[in-house]
């Protein structure tokens, strides 16, 4: 009997390990598929505006203002990139797929090495939005950007702005660095060329696509931000001056 009971208390400090190895697997399980759940949701709640000025500031220099993938450095490239208006090629991939995509990059699924991964410059958050725009495009709809969403002209700044222009106005931003963009420094002797209307309608328009130098890397902001949004940035922009 007692030979029995200890083989049976043998039996189970041998088997220990493999149930709890297996209780932990089945709660991993469990995580993983609670944070794809999750995942998902987030993804399903679209914030079109705020993707749009996010691809202002890290898309359309590549991809174009359209989405059309005939940005201004678009020539420049090896490979020409993703056009978003492409609905057969888009509307075949999922929110999850273009997630991982941006997050990581061309190389990461053999493609282009000129797509950069942009887990490290986007938050997960800013990435979803990013999609949203995206999913708009390629239904080709737009924005009524008429509302005032309540943002501050240092909120527009950093949401679209700084990824060129940088922290300070340098012209130093992320994707400058990434893409080795010229952008001329928002100091005060850049800002001093213009009047307070010239100022505005230089966010207002932009700079066209078929001008040289710089200037081609300015996207128009007129349909993506409200008359006191542009007058707020400018505004924010002046503080660089002091």
């Amino acid at each position: 009997m007692k030979g029995h009971t200890f083989l049976k208390a043998f039996i189970l400090i041998v088997m220990l390990p493999l149930i709890i190895s297996c209780e932990r697997g089945g709660d991993t399980a469990a995580l993983s598929a609670k944070g794809a759940a999750t995942s998902a949701s987030a993804l399903s709640e679209p914030g079109e505006l705020q993707g749009l000025r996010l691809y202002l500031g890290y898309c359309f220099v590549c991809h174009g203002q359209n989405g059309d993938g005939k940005g201004p450095y678009a020539e420049k490239l090896s490979s020409p990139p993703a056009d978003f208006t492409d609905s057969t090629y888009f509307g075949r991939k999922t929110d999850v797929e273009l997630y991982d995509f941006i997050s990581k990059g061309g190389l990461a699924h053999g493609k282009s090495m000129h797509m950069k991964p942009f887990g490290f410059q986007m938050t997960p958050e800013q990435i979803q939005s990013a999609i949203a725009y995206i999913r708009l495009v390629n239904r080709h709809e737009k924005i009524d950007a008429a509302e005032d969403h309540g943002y501050s002209g240092e909120d527009i700044y950093r949401n679209s702005c700084v990824m060129c222009h940088g922290e300070s106005g340098g012209g130093d931003g992320r994707v400058s660095k990434m893409m080795n963009l010229s952008v001329r420094p928002l100091s005060a002797e850049t800002l001093g060329e213009y009047s307070a209307a010239g100022l505005f309608n230089v966010v207002e328009q932009g700079f066209p696509q078929d001008s040289t130098g710089v200037r081609s890397y300015m996207p128009a902001w007129g349909n993506t931000l409200t008359e006191k949004e542009i007058i707020d940035v400018i505004d924010y922009i002046r503080s660089f001056e002091d």
